[in-house]
């Protein structure tokens, strides 16, 4: 009895750290999905352009993001902003400007845009890579 106690102590100590580590994440402020329903994902130019015209309205040299991806198969991927570079204005004019883009209509697949997410590092294909970027 007190061997199985043993046992089970050592098992749930060993475990229990590896549980934490596979359950942190990581919370963007503002995520750009970009996925496909059969045949590639769309441009990233309205993305780019709706940046563009953010920082020359508010004089920003550059806004940093990560792209994530491939996601799936076919080239999805995301591209994760953390906005510390913004105010807390400049946070919700960004989001607020980027929740209005639309894709280009020749364009296949779809754009997604959300707030707050998480993002389980544990949990993301094992081929996908995390790239630096800068707009």
């Amino acid at each position: 009895m007190k061997l199985n106690l043993l046992i089970s102590i050592v098992l749930l100590s060993a475990i229990e750290p590896a549980m934490a580590q596979d359950s942190s994440k990581i919370t963007y402020p503002l995520v750009v999905s970009f996925g496909s329903q059969c045949c590639g994902v769309p441009s990233e130019t309205p993305l780019k352009n709706c940046i563009a015209s953010f920082k020359k309205k508010y004089k920003i040299k550059k806004i940093k993001a990560v792209h994530i991806g491939p996601l799936g198969r076919e080239g999805e991927y995301d591209i994760v902003f953390n906005l510390t570079e913004l105010n807390k204005k400049q946070k919700k004019d960004l989001i607020s400007r980027v929740k209005k883009i639309k894709k280009l209509s020749e364009d296949p697949g779809y754009l997604t845009v959300r707030e707050n997410m998480d993002v389980i590092p544990a949990e993301l294909p094992k081929r996908a890579g995390n790239k630096t970027i800068e707009f």
